[in-house]
C-alpha cells in the first residue's frame, strides 16, 4: 500500500515555494525528500509589481550578457564581443530598471547603479559581496601556454590567494580588464588548474557575436608586459537583460487584473462606502458581492468537468 503525502506551499513574492510534512519529525514541513512519480499539479495567479515591455529584438528590447560578478559590493553583468568590449554606457543609465532572464541565481528584477561602462561592464544596485571579488595587479601575458604572470612577489601573493578562494569551482572564469588595445587578453576566459606561484593559466574564452550566438574557442592572447590588468571573479551563465520595465510606483500602474478580480475591487470600494456613512446593510450586501466576484475569479481556473450532485426525483 502506497504511503500518503503531505504537502503545503509558502509564498514569497512572484515565487512559490513547494514543502512536505515530515511525519517522522515531529510533523515539521521540510523540502521535499522524495519522487512524486505522477507528479504535483499547481495552479498559481500573480499580479506582478513591473511589466517588462518589448521582448522581441536582441540589442534593442533585451542585451545578451556572458554572466556576473562583483566589485566586493555590488552585483556586475559582463559582455564582450569578439574583437573588444560592448560599449554600453550609452545603453543603460543610473536607476534604471531591468529584468534579468536566464541566471540560475539572479533573474528577475534589478536596478542599475550608475551608467553601463565602456569596458563592457553593467553595475547594478543588487547587494552581491563575492570574495573574492577582483584583483588589480602588473603583470605579463604570454603565448607560451597562455599564461599571466605577476611582476613581483606581492602581486604573485594576490593571484595566489584569488586562485585559492576558487579552488571548490570546478570550472573557475575570469573576466579581465586591461590597459590597453589588446583585444586578445580580454574578456571572460575559462581558468585551468594551475600550480605555479603567480601564475593564471587561461584556457577559453568566450564571446558574443553580432547575431547574438555565444561561442567559445580556445585563448589565443598577445605577448605583453608591465600593464595592470584587472580580473575579476566570474560566474558564466549566458544571460538576457530587458531593459525598458516598468515598475509599480503610484496609482498610474496598470495591474494585470482579471475582470472579475476588477469588480471585486469596485464592490470592495463601495462598501467601504457604505461602512464610512453607516449603511450597515449596504456594506454587508456590497462585501458579499466582493467574495462572490473572487470566488468566481478562483473558479476560472478551474479544469475539467464540473460534477453536479443529482437527486432522486430527477428524470
Amino acid at each position: 500500500m502506497a504511503s500518503s503525502k503531505f504537502y503545503s506551499y509558502y509564498l514569497k513574492g512572484n515565487k512559490i515555494a513547494i514543502i512536505e510534512d515530515n511525519l517522522t519529525d515531529n510533523d515539521e514541513f521540510k523540502s521535499p525528500t522524495s519522487t512524486v512519480s505522477s507528479g504535483l499539479e499547481i495552479q498559481y495567479a500573480y499580479s506582478p509589481t513591473y511589466r517588462v515591455g518589448s521582448t522581441g529584438t536582441e540589442g534593442t528590447d533585451f542585451h545578451k550578457f556572458l554572466g556576473w560578478g562583483s566589485d566586493g559590493t555590488n552585483l556586475l553583468l559582463f559582455t564582450f564581443d569578439v574583437s573588444d568590449y560592448y560599449d554600453i554606457s550609452g545603453v543603460f543609465a543610473a536607476d534604471d530598471w531591468i529584468y534579468i532572464s536566464g541566471s540560475g541565481r539572479w533573474s528577475g528584477l534589478h536596478q542599475v547603479k550608475s551608467t553601463g561602462a565602456a569596458t563592457g561592464i553593467l553595475t547594478l544596485k543588487t547587494r552581491c559581496n563575492l570574495r573574492p571579488s577582483k584583483i588589480t595587479v602588473d603583470g605579463t601575458f604570454s603565448t607560451t601556454a597562455e599564461t599571466f604572470n605577476g611582476d613581483s612577489a606581492a602581486f604573485d601573493m594576490d593571484i595566489e590567494a584569488f586562485k585559492d578562494a576558487q579552488d571548490y569551482r570546478s570550472t573557475p572564469y575570469v573576466f579581465i580588464t586591461v590597459e590597453n588595445d589588446n583585444a586578445l587578453n580580454k574578456g571572460l576566459f575559462s581558468l585551468t588548474s594551475e600550480t605555479t606561484s603567480g601564475q593564471l593559466t587561461l584556457n577559453n574564452r568566450i564571446t558574443i557575436d553580432a547575431d547574438g550566438d555565444y561561442t567559445s574557442t580556445a585563448a589565443n592572447l598577445t605577448n605583453q608586459a608591465d600593464d595592470a590588468s584587472t580580473f575579476y571573479n566570474a560566474f558564466y551563465e549566458q544571460i538576457s537583460v530587458y531593459e525598458g520595465v516598468e515598475v509599480l510606483q503610484d496609482e498610474t500602474f496598470e495591474l494585470d487584473l482579471s475582470r472579475y478580480q476588477a469588480n471585486a475591487i469596485v464592490y470592495y470600494l463601495k462598501a467601504k462606502l457604505a461602512e464610512d456613512t453607516d449603511e450597515m446593510e449596504e456594506r454587508e450586501f456590497f462585501l458579499r458581492e466582493f467574495k462572490r466576484q473572487l470566488e468566481k475569479g478562483t473558479s476560472a481556473l478551474k479544469r475539467g468537468p464540473y460534477m453536479i450532485q443529482g437527486f432522486k426525483e430527477m428524470r
